[in-house]
């Protein structure tokens, strides 16, 4: 696997030379307090980043190496679970390269987010599954078990993977043996075992993240529009070329499905129908993150190949040599837009902007610290809490004096509400006044911007501010709301 190796080299090196976006500064926060969960996810991602931080230090190569070397490992279980399916190398290779041209793995996946680990371990519990399909060997329940549960570690989206296992024991004939078989529970049982931290954790924290995560289910928006938008977004995302590949290969399943039963096509629709029939259920009613869909990239690579590899049409089968050239080309392209910085040279808006300027604004912020005597600063957003303390000199003194929950894992020095402070809020955001009322003594607003070279990307009100309430670093500014 040649080609994965320097695909994941090439990813290292952008990725190592492209400041945090927020998000990943938040989880990078979370990294440092390693735990069994936390408020907005499981915790798999802070335990990668805490691992990798510790090889590589605090840097973004350091924040970012296990989640890019996470796609190589979920391509080489494509390309297995193709082995095992089809026993063939040439589709299992066209498989893998084509997970790679996806641009939500190709880009979003090598970012240090949870959808890493869910994609990871999704694509290697489908392998483990494959690998008992065609063994029959019992015993590689508990390895399902143990991956299904590791990928649950990972990100919530995982549990659909459970009523998908379900539905293939329904559907697939090859699987009928197991539908009433021990093995399949001791599989359960060994996903059980896996996730029980973080089923401790929520119990322990008033299910915090379960209500965080579990809560928009909720939600009841109707709108129609916004199914047309997750299938317009996911059109593109996939990769416009292996989307029509993917579509072809559904199509042609459901015309012959009843004469398919047996086929190891049967296998990826029952493993991805259940999450694909929730997200468009959901999107009925309210927005789908362009995320959420990504454990079902594997399997949708998977088929798109097997369908590209199938078509005699000459127009399609010179359309199946463009997947490589827009989707690994134009995703390395974007790689080396971000890494060298060309982002501060162009004079407009750009998908650059969410890693651009944070150095340079956490130097002005520690600036006017040491200039107005300021001991901390205070925050009101999370991506900005995260930012300015992974590129500051004293982390622990970048505290949020909002949504206090979110930092349940740490202790901060109760002492620090006393001291003088720099109340930093983005100024879009339009709560200054709420703010300022959870301080004794405030000084004049100024301002700050974060910058792509000349061109303010965002602006920031900056307060000098003291007397404190004691509890705000624990209750947060109660104020605000």
């Amino acid at each position: 696997m040649l080609m994965a190796a320097v695909l994941a080299a090439f990813r290292l090196f952008a990725m190592a030379h492209t400041d945090l976006n927020s998000d990943e500064a938040y989880y990078w926060l979370w990294a440092s307090v390693p735990s069994a969960g936390y408020y907005d996810h499981p915790p798999m991602i802070a335990w990668w980043i805490w691992l990798s931080t510790h090889v590589f230090g605090d840097t973004s190569l350091g924040v970012r190496a296990l989640p890019v070397l996470s796609v190589s490992v979920a391509s080489l279980a494509v390309y297995a679970t193709v082995i095992e399916l089809y026993d063939d190398t040439r589709l299992a290779f066209s498989s893998a390269v084509w997970l790679n041209a996806m641009f939500l793995v190709g880009l979003e996946a090598i970012f240090a987010t949870p959808d890493a680990p869910s994609v990871m371990f999704w694509s290697l519990t489908i392998w483990a599954l494959a690998r008992l399909r065609r063994t029959e060997n019992p015993r590689w329940w508990i390895v399902v078990g143990i991956l299904a549960g590791a990928g649950c570690v990972g990100k919530y989206t995982n549990f659909f993977i459970g009523p998908g296992i379900l539905l293939w024991l329904f559907l697939d004939p090859r699987a009928a043996r197991w539908r009433f078989s021990p093995w399949v529970l001791l599989g359960g049982l060994a996903a059980f075992a896996v996730f029980l931290p973080v089923l401790v954790w929520n119990a322990d924290h008033g299910w915090a993240s379960f209500a965080k995560q579990f809560g928009r289910l909720g939600d009841h928006h109707p709108a129609l529009n916004s199914l047309a938008t997750f299938v317009g977004g996911q059109f593109g995302l996939i990769n416009p070329v292996i989307a029509i590949f993917a579509g072809i290969a559904v199509w042609r399943f459901c015309r012959h499905c009843q004469n398919r039963r047996s086929d190891p096509f049967i296998f990826l629709v029952a493993l991805t129908a259940p999450l694909v029939a929730y997200l468009i259920i959901h999107s009925l009613h309210d927005w789908v993150h362009p995320n959420w869909p990504a454990p079902a990239y594997p399997a949708l690579a998977i088929a798109a190949a097997v369908a590209g590899e199938a078509l005699g049409n000459v127009h399609l089968r010179r359309l199946r040599l463009w997947v490589v050239p827009v989707g690994i080309g134009l995703s390395s392209l974007l790689l080396l837009y971000l890494a060298t910085q060309m982002g501060e040279r162009v004079p407009f808006a750009s998908p650059a902007d969410t890693v651009i300027g944070w150095h340079d604004l956490t130097t002005e912020l520690e600036g006017r610290m040491q200039q107005t005597g300021a001991a901390w600063i205070a925050t009101t957003d999370y991506g900005l809490t995260g930012e300015i303390a992974f590129y500051s000199h004293h982390a622990d003194n970048v505290q949020s004096i909002v949504d206090r929950q979110r930092y349940t894992f740490e202790s901060p020095d109760a002492s620090l509400a006393e001291k003088p402070a720099l109340l930093v809020v983005r100024t879009g955001e339009g709560r200054l006044a709420q703010y300022l009322k959870c301080f004794r003594a405030t000084g004049p607003v100024e301002h700050v911007a974060r910058r792509a070279g000349t061109r303010v990307i965002d602006d920031y009100s900056v307060v000098s501010v003291s007397g404190a309430a004691g509890n705000i670093l624990s209750s947060g500014c109660q104020a605000a709301q």
